[in-house]
């Protein structure tokens, strides 16, 4: 048969891997340029010392584009010529079998014979070549315009961010670092506002070139060998569309009494349809008589659909991997070039924490392969820049976050810190704290489950988080192992329909944070936050009728604000009472 769907899957790997290679040398040459920029430069030079940078690495970036392109244009016609040569070889022994069982004439063998050497064979893998090709110059170039706007954000934030007080230039270079490596360089936009990045941009394209040159060579070679019926592959895990036409016969005639018409069963030619857009089916020719279905899927469409669902989020769980390579990768190359022992220190850190996410996402992986029975695929969890090096070193920055974190629960590293204020707790002075806070209701719940998430935790350093309805009822419970912990919790925040209060203990016994604030003005369904500390002090802020921040500069405006009032008012009621009345927002009594 033509190409399976595990040979389509795997065409893009070497295009991969070339594309993974020069976007991880962009960020590295980004993280160099920012951090070898003096934040603290006046702003009269600002723009000149900006502009030499942008022009320097523009003039990296395409470099180290050529140089990628005469590779990778090779690279796409050797996979171009050996797929389409496999599928056309394919279809051959078919007619072959057609001829010698006498249902085609013996008169179609010369056509067979010279059609890989025929002019029309010649045109259509040209097409396709070209067109691949076009598209990644495309990819590569909206890459470099993508790399430049993205140095030139960080360059702009990180230098606002100097000039605001908020942070120290150190500050800004390290959350510069952290953001690009997250985001990776993400190259094409679409309407609905989402983006790729460029190996899974890279993938799409050459998954979907080849298999639609493919198709238009056999449909060329089915028209001159006068074969009106082709056969469509099927694989599980299909997705929903497909599975409704694969592992079916179809007419490429309109009218047959049997089968129905291949161009509007199955969408060939369309983005969405039969060897469109990432599509790993395939199909052959079809002689009624001598070929016999071989394609009918064995398996029910509520299995398929169940292993698409599996399989999506297979997908969803490889992304994170990459996207927690890409972060290391990125700090590792940093704090390689950081002399400052506090802020290498600092990237020390982040660098554990985050080699601590990553294990906890791949362990989450192979829990889901176990259940599925999915097999894994490395070349999609594959970073180029995050070699055996960087791999050994989060392995050993892992652990020993992980041993850090065990010996603080079990009671070591003082955690006496973490202790509750019991007799505060049951004392009018700190259900006074409540009054007139919301409703007497409300007011009443918040202090209730205020109560219950400190006494939960009480010397430990971890926190629970209620999600209450506004008269009081509780939504949801939620529990965070470790205050610093970045756990998955804002997608539950996110996907609540109704609108909540959320009330949760610090243990230690800061008032509301950052990343409160951060979730507060992000998730349009959380009304107000209120935190609790061991020590019984209460903290309460909402939006009230102030503004959310939606836009990125705005988000980064609210994220300066709050770093300017705590640098000037410590960690403590003030500082978050400050920072409320910058933006608008209310502190306390609602």
């Amino acid at each position: 048969m033509a190409l399976s769907p595990t040979q389509l899957d795997k065409l893009p790997e070497p295009m991969i891997q070339l594309m993974s290679e020069l976007q991880d040398e962009i960020i590295s040459d980004i993280c160099r340029r920012i951090k070898k920029t003096n934040m603290l430069t006046p702003t009269a030079e600002w723009q000149l010392i900006k502009a030499n940078q942008l022009t320097m690495s523009s003039q990296e970036v395409k470099r180290r584009i050529a140089a990628k392109l005469k590779i990778s244009e090779k690279t796409v016609k050797e996979l171009y010529t050996d797929a389409v040569r496999t599928a056309i070889r394919e279809d051959e022994k078919i007619y072959k079998f057609a001829m010698a069982d006498g249902i085609l004439s013996g008169d179609y063998r010369e056509k067979l014979t010279n059609y890989t050497r025929s002019a029309a064979f010649s045109k259509a893998l040209k097409k396709g070549l070209k067109n691949t090709n076009g598209l990644m110059r495309n990819l590569t170039n909206s890459a470099a315009t993508a790399a430049n706007r993205q140095l030139s954000d960080a360059l702009d934030l990180a230098y606002l961010e100097v000039a605001s007080g908020a942070f120290t230039p150190q500050e800004a270079q390290f959350r510069a670092v952290k953001k690009l490596g997250a985001d990776g360089i993400k190259c094409v936009s679409y309407k609905s506002g989402r983006t790729d990045q460029l190996d899974v941009a890279v993938r799409r394209a050459v998954v979907t070139g080849i298999g639609k040159t493919c198709g238009d060579l056999q449909l060329d070679l089915a028209n001159e060998m006068d074969c009106n019926l082709v056969e469509v592959s099927s694989h599980l895990g299909a997705r929903p569309f497909h599975a409704e036409w694969q592992g079916r016969i179809y007419s490429l005639v309109k009218g047959h009494p049997k089968y129905p018409y291949f161009y509007d069963a199955t969408g060939y030619g369309t983005g969405d349809g039969l060897c469109g857009w990432n599509c790993r089916h395939s199909f052959f020719p079809y002689f009624e008589g001598l070929s016999a279905p071989a394609n009918e899927p064995a398996f029910s469409r509520s299995e398929n659909e169940q292993v698409y669902r599996d399989t999506q989020k297979q997908r969803s769980y490889e992304r994170a991997i990459r996207k927690s390579k890409r972060e290391l990768a990125a700090l590792d190359g940093a704090r390689s070039a950081e002399n400052d022992p506090i802020a290498k220190a600092k990237y020390d850190r982040e660098f554990a924490r985050k080699s601590a996410t990553l294990k906890r996402r791949e362990a989450a992986l192979a829990e889901h392969l176990k259940a599925t029975g999915l097999l894994p695929d490395n070349s999609r969890v594959r970073v180029d820049g995050f070699g055996k090096s960087v791999s050994q070193k989060a392995v050993h920055a892992a652990k020993k976050y992980t041993a850090a974190k065990t010996n603080i629960k079990s009671g070591s590293n003082n955690s006496s810190n973490y202790t509750a204020n019991a007799d505060f707790l049951n004392s009018r002075d700190f259900k006074n704290q409540f009054k007139g806070l919301f409703n007497p209701k409300l007011d009443k719940a918040v202090c209730k489950y205020s109560q219950l998430a400190v006494v939960e935790n009480d010397n430990k350093p971890s926190e629970t988080i209620y999600l209450l309805s506004e008269s009081g009822r509780k939504l949801n419970r939620l529990t965070k192992k470790h205050y610093s912990d970045n756990d998955d919790i804002g997608g539950v925040l996110l996907a609540e329909k109704r609108n909540f209060i959320l009330v949760h203990n610090h243990p230690n016994n800061t008032p509301i944070s950052l990343s409160d604030i951060m979730a507060l003005n992000d998730v349009d369904k959380m009304k107000a936050i209120v935190s609790v500390g061991h020590d019984g002090k209460v903290c309460a802020v909402s939006i009230g009728n102030g503004k959310r921040a939606v836009s990125e500069t705005d988000r980064s405006l609210l994220e300066m604000s709050f770093g300017r009032c705590t640098r000037k008012y410590g960690q403590t009621s003030k500082a978050i009472q400050a920072f409320c009345e910058e933006a608008g927002w209310k502190y306390g009594k609602q």
